[in-house]
């Protein structure tokens, strides 16, 4: 009985002295075997924040399963936890007690705040690994803090995340709502592109700024909301969201990981206000270890009684678990590789405190940084110090969370079955997601922009003078303002082929004496001041307004036109101006020309080409003109003169053909000559003249304006000389309005295009710019614009002369016709030369038939002489 007493004593003590020296160890490991190196880790964060907790949780998890299944390994990690109740100065604090009490060879922050900067530094100079849990906040480059390492997305992935979803649903503007403070406030400077406004909060905010702030976005035209901030005010935001209705149909809530990460472990009150809101978070692929971590966790919570159980595994504690396992890895290979080194240690004075540094960080951030394994969260590797998720998932909250597709650098997004379909993985358009539920149920795309019910106020120009383009008339009994024309109508035609209502209110611009309050851009600088939402008439579009406000696209002609009267009647004379003074002068000489080339050839073999010298002068002069009119019956007889007259009448016909042309464009279109100093020329009142008259060429001009159809058909009629102009230059809608009502008497010619058109003006980013200009395209392609234009321009016909911007019909001149010249004067001259080379040789054989009887003549007297002088030789 006394050795069994004995021994239960003994058993006793021991149990008590175990207790006290597991008691007095780290917060997570004990120490059993004196003869293993002890890795002192650091470990700093929030202990009353979700991350804090879950963080906590993780690495105590990691430690023990790592250690479970290397039972022989020489080192162990010995944590030392210190809570820094969400301060950065006191996480500084904690790292600076931690380094002083221990020989520290990491510490882990599980803070994303200010102070891992700071820390990155310290790192630096104590020369020990610094591991941030996450990579938000100030960008920090690894060339510069080669002990931190960072785990987690940078903010520049997650701008181009933001992008796609934004490009996947067509939304042009997104108003960004963040947390004022280091963590969240870089997404500005990386994703600045993205967002058309940005609202900051602080965490200190009471929900009152809260309301006060989603009230100004309610204001906004934008509905698509992106929120990058901390889950616990993350949480306060869409609680005051939904009592706003800003949680409702035609809202788009987009959260970024700091907020997604956390989603399941929200408050249900704050899921029930979310339900619609589309988030992206990294992708920790599923797997059985994924399974088993999941089941050790919770069950591990639940004994711990931590206040865990009900949250479901964390990307952030996933990475904790895999981070730990490559820090006690690395550990391990510096202990079996260097192990004098690991007990090598040297005291630091930072002026308020002295520190220890251990002589072996350098080394064991190489081995950290050199880590390869396959951890739960997927392939485990880190580039330039930072582990990077490689994928992204998108998901949507509604009754749950449940993934809607992928997001990835390389592929942008991608669909849930993005395996067995690899051809679509580059499409990023909304089709390779799943079908979405939006705030307030719905599952239509949400267009990005609301009216809220606003009625629009137009600014219309008043008393223009060109009443079809837009017109302002009140009734003087019931004040009753009407506004009517061209522009009016294409605006309401363009406002009710929208798919949405857009409702509005017109208001003249005008003074006390109704006539227009200042010069259109006065007008225009007034949607610039938000005194209107837009202009609607007969608005210009200049690139030098494009910095004030946005112009839809134009619905009339563009460019500016120059009118004429029809017909030049002071001209008796019109009927030379086709042909240049040289021209008639070389047509002239050469029909003479060809004459005599035709009457040389043909006189000594053609009897019609005989005569006195007056018939054959007057032969010459008939035959060649006749070839004009191609009236010339002369048979004739010579091949040279036949190819002489079939060139000739070839360039004939070319010359008249292009006379004719000339001739009855000329009689069309007024050849006036505006570079004269005697011509005036008229322009609309108001219109901006300086760079239309440059373009059109125009030489020191004189300008008369005038503002009405009338005062134009008036100064036209009287000409340059009474008081009056040669021509009216202005936009093509003010023509098209002159020429509906003289038709008969004056005509256009098209100008180049110095001006855009009339375009509707809005404020500058206002999504009812390119929605107005796609009703204006559709209006265009369905001709109701045109049945528009027919109405109020009383013209179905093309007012425009295919003509040069910027002259009449030019007269032909001689280098016009050079070729053909050259061709007929070389045939006629080759002809005349072979005619006179044939000539010359029948001459020659003439004179030499001649010569030839008359030696024969000689040959016979010879004959006849010997003949009568041979008796008297016989008789002597």
């Amino acid at each position: 009985m006394d050795f069994t007493r004995k021994a239960k004593w003994t058993f006793v003590l021991v149990t008590i002295l175990f207790s006290l020296v597991q008691s007095s160890s780290a917060n997570h490991t004990s120490v059993n075997d004196t003869s293993i190196e002890m890795i002192h880790v650091g470990l700093i964060l929030d202990a009353q924040s979700w991350v804090g907790k879950i963080v906590d949780s993780y690495i105590s998890l990691a430690i023990s399963d790592f250690y479970s299944r290397n039972r022989h390994y020489q080192t162990k990690l010995i944590v030392h936890t210190r809570d820094s109740e969400g301060d950065s100065l006191l996480v500084l604090s904690q790292a600076l007690v931690l380094l002083e009490n221990f020989k520290l060879d990491a510490i882990i922050v599980a803070e994303n705040s200010a102070a891992v900067k700071i820390l990155a530094e310290l790192g630096s100079r104590v020369k020990i690994p610094i591991i941030s849990l996450f990579a938000a906040g100030p960008s920090l480059s690894f060339s510069e803090y080669p002990y931190l390492i960072q785990i987690g997305q940078d903010e520049s992935s997650q701008a181009k995340v933001i992008a796609a979803i934004a490009e996947a649903f067509s939304w042009r503007s997104v108003t960004l709502i963040y947390e004022d403070n280091d963590p969240a406030r870089p997404i500005l400077s990386n994703a600045s592109t993205c967002f058309d406004q940005h609202v900051a909060l602080l965490a200190s905010s009471t929900d009152e700024e809260i309301v006060e702030q989603l009230r100004n976005l309610m204001s906004l035209q934008t509905t698509v909301l992106l929120v990058h901030m901390s889950p616990t005010l993350a949480s306060r935001l869409f609680l005051n969201a939904r009592r706003l209705g800003m949680m409702s149909q035609g809202y788009a809530w987009i959260t970024t990981d700091m907020i997604t990460n956390f989603m399941n472990s929200m408050d249900p009150s704050v899921i029930e206000s979310m339900q619609g809101v589309v988030g992206f978070k990294p992708h920790i692929p599923a797997s059985k270890e994924l399974r088993k971590l999941a089941i050790r966790w919770r069950s591990k919570n639940l004994n711990e009684n931590q206040n865990l159980e009900e949250m479901e595994i964390n990307v952030y504690g996933i990475w904790s678990y895999d981070m730990v396992w490559a820090v006690a890895t690395a550990a391990e290979r510096v202990m079996t590789r260097y192990p004098h080194i690991l007990h090598q240690v040297t005291r630091m004075n930072m002026n308020f405190t002295t520190i220890r540094s251990s002589q072996s960080g350098l080394v064991f951030m190489d081995e950290i940084l050199q880590s390869r394994f396959k951890g739960i969260s997927g392939g485990f590797q880190l580039t330039n110090g930072r582990l990077i998720p490689k994928e992204f998932e998108i998901v949507n909250v509604f009754k749950g969370e449940r993934i809607i597709g992928y997001w990835n650098p390389g592929n942008g997004i991608t669909s849930l079955m993005k395996q067995e379909n690899h051809n679509e993985m580059n499409s990023t358009s909304s089709s390779k997601l799943e079908s979405v539920i939006w705030p307030g149920g719905t599952m239509n795309i949400p267009r990005g922009w609301s009216l809220h019910g606003k009625r629009l106020r137009i600014g219309v120009p008043a008393n223009n003078g060109f009443r079809e383009i837009i017109s302002v008339t009140r009734d003087p009994r019931t004040n009753e303002t009407t506004v009517t024309g061209y522009c009016v109508d294409v605006f309401k035609e363009a406002v009710q082929s929208l798919g949405y209502e857009v409702h509005y209110d017109f208001i003249p611009f005008e003074d006390a004496s109704g006539k227009i309050a200042g010069t259109y851009d006065d007008l225009i600088l007034q949607v610039y001041y938000k005194n209107y939402d837009a202009v609607v008439g007969d608005t210009t579009i200049l690139a030098r307004r494009f910095q004030y406000v946005d112009f839809t696209m134009p619905f009339t002609d563009i460019g500016i036109g120059t009118v004429v009267p029809k017909i030049n009647k002071k001209s008796i004379w019109i009927f030379l101006m086709p042909l240049s003074g040289d021209l008639w002068i070389t047509t002239a000489a050469f029909f003479i020309l060809t004459g005599l080339v035709v009457w040389f050839i043909e006189r000594p073999i053609n009897e019609e080409f005989q005569g006195s010298p007056c018939e054959q002068i007057g032969m010459i002069f008939w035959y060649s003109f006749s070839t004009l009119v191609f009236a010339h019956k002369e048979k004739l007889l010579s091949n040279l003169s036949k190819f002489v007259v079939i060139i000739w009448v070839f360039v004939v016909l070319i010359i008249t053909s292009s006379y004719t042309a000339t001739l009855a464009s000329m009689l069309t279109v007024q050849q006036i000559e505006l570079n004269s100093k005697q011509d005036y020329v008229g322009y609309h009142y108001g219109f901006v003249l300086s760079r239309a008259v440059s373009n059109l060429n125009f030489k020191n001009p004189r300008l008369k304006p005038y503002n009405s159809p009338e005062e134009y058909a008036d100064a036209l009629g009287r000409g340059s000389n009474n008081g009056g102009v040669s021509a009216i230059i202005d936009e093509i809608p003010y023509l098209k309005v002159f020429l509906a009502k003289y038709p008969s008497d004056y005509t256009i010619i098209k100008s180049m295009t110095t001006s855009g058109g009339f375009g509707f003006v809005f404020p500058k980013g206002s999504p009812l710019v390119q929605d107005i200009s796609s009703a204006i395209m559709r209006l265009r392609e369905e001709e109701k614009l045109q049945l528009v234009e027919n109405k109020w321009f009383n013209s179905t016909e093309s007012i425009f002369t295919d003509q040069d911007t910027t002259s009449n019909p030019s007269r032909l001149n001689l280098h016009s016709f050079g070729g053909l010249f050259l061709v007929t004067g070389i045939s006629s001259t080759s002809a005349l030369l072979l005619c006179l080379f044939q000539k010359s040789r029948a001459i020659i054989i003439r004179e030499f038939k001649f010569f030839l009887d008359s030696m024969d003549s000689v040959k016979d007297y010879l004959k006849v002489q010997r003949y009568f002088t041979t008796p008297t030789i016989l008789f002597n």
